[in-house]
């Protein structure tokens, strides 16, 4: 230590570099380096996504209108800062998204809660304020809404075309059909229409964004009481590629109608069974698909009676306020499994069976098939649900069974089996969530010859 002069009454000390005690560094153990660097992939391919998919020229997976782009109402606010994203580069970033994502959850053990947290805010924010991806359903949220809200038709009698000089009627899909989703977002959705069409596009946006958030709260709550990691819960839900980039971009009601579904596990898991099964019958209402873990949940209830009547007073109340609003015709919902029994999507699991058996894709026979083969095994887990009561890996592989017998699966519809993955702590429930969201990067392999 030298000495210097400070004024004339003596000196101070001046430290040299080598006399100061740095703290030792602790290297990170390998799995922690493996975690942080598969997060930090995750997050660098999507948000490199939903960059390049930002832009008011033509873009891969953003609807656009004639030869130009995007408006800057649908491309959002992102779009000055967007380049032109190709389908080669898109499906390139979803598979490097995914392989992360599987990385991820391969060390999750060493992945730290604010890490986690971080991740999945980050991600979540950012599919939520890029353009709509892949779908065009999001206007169709929009044109009903107007129908009821401005031109006082009645949606669930009307298809958009009731109204075809609306300024929204040129964005929408399903033209001549009218609503297939349940009353409570059909009326909650009313609200929007006199926002505008930019307005009610990213308020359903938002609405979306938010009601992931909400299910990861919820599963992190659920995954805690189940004896399970929450981290992992909230990772293998909040984090799925196939979540954000297809459900969550693409503002799918499926999104908002899991919040109520997931509250209704958690309050299940909670021992409130009358509070849960009232809420998951408000997410049938948001959208019929959550009816298929009614009757798990029923069977596998220690308290069936109380569920029963948390049911049927939700039933009730909902019903009485659907018919008040919309009428009989309120109903039209019920009939959304009927009507996709007759739709087709080449991406679906038995056309690529019948490839591989070297039948037609679109082969009746095979369909039956995979029909029979779904139903059956349908029965059987209900039965094993009554003498288990694990109803929720009995509700989640029922899920599984409709989604890869079905020759309409949407890749967004496979986000509903990732609740009751998190939850039941049911490891090869897991893998199954898993390998079908495999299935859906690899299936849009053929995006790269586009």
């Amino acid at each position: 230590m030298r000495r210097v002069a400070v004024g004339l009454t003596g000196t101070r000390r001046v430290p040299l570099l080598a006399d100061v005690a740095l703290p030792r560094l602790t290297p990170w153990p390998r799995r922690e380096l493996a975690a942080i660097g598969a997060l930090a992939g995750v997050v660098a391919a999507g948000v490199a996504l939903v960059a390049d998919s930002a832009t008011t020229h033509r873009s891969f997976g953003v609807p656009h209108q004639g030869r130009g782009g995007a408006p800057a109402w649908v491309a959002g606010p992102l779009a000055d800062y967007g380049g032109t994203m190709t389908a080669a580069r898109f499906i390139v970033l979803v598979a490097a998204m995914w392989v992360c994502y599987l990385l991820v959850l391969a060390f999750a053990d060493a992945v730290r809660p604010s890490w986690a947290i971080g991740a999945i805010v980050c991600l979540t924010l950012i599919f939520t304020i890029g353009p709509p991806l892949l779908s065009r359903d999001v206007f169709n949220y929009v044109d009903y809404a107007r129908l009821g809200a401005i031109h006082h038709v009645n949606p669930y009698v009307h298809g958009p075309a009731a109204a075809h000089g609306d300024p929204i009627f040129p964005w929408v899909r399903w033209r001549h059909t009218p609503t297939v989703y349940g009353p409570l977002f059909t009326l909650g959705s009313y609200p929007l229409a006199p926002l505008g069409l930019g307005g009610a596009l990213w308020s359903l946006k938002g609405m979306t964004g938010l009601a992931s958030l909400a299910c990861v709260g919820l599963i992190w709550s659920s995954g805690r009481r189940t004896g399970g990691s929450p981290v992992f819960a909230s990772l293998l839900f909040g984090l799925n590629p196939v979540l954000l980039v297809f459900a969550v971009a693409g503002a799918h009601n499926d999104v908002i109608a899991l919040v109520p579904l997931v509250a209704g596990i958690s309050l299940v898991v909670a021992n409130r069974p009358a509070l849960g099964g009232a809420s998951a019958v408000a997410a049938v209402a948001v959208k019929a698909t959550a009816g298929i873990a009614l009757p798990f949940m029923i069977l596998g209830a220690r308290k069936r009676r109380a569920m029963l009547l948390g049911m049927l007073a939700a039933s009730a109340a909902i019903g009485l306020l659907a018919i008040a609003v919309f009428g009989s015709a309120a109903t039209v919902p019920l009939k959304l499994v009927a009507q996709h029994s007759h739709y087709y999507f080449e991406q679906s699991v038995p056309a690529h069976v019948a490839v591989l058996l070297g039948v037609p894709p679109r082969s009746h026979a095979l369909r039956m098939i995979a029909e029979l083969l779904a139903a059956v095994a349908i029965a059987a887990l209900l039965v094993s649900t009554a003498i288990r009561r694990d109803w929720l890996s009995g509700a989640g592989w029922a899920t599984f069974a409709l989604l890869v017998s079905s020759d309409y699966m949407l890749a967004w519809y496979t986000i509903w089996i990732l609740p009751f993955a998190a939850v039941s702590r049911n490891r090869r429930l897991v893998v199954a969530a898993l390998g079908l969201g495999t299935f859906v990067v690899v299936s849009r392999l053929y995006w790269l010859n586009q």
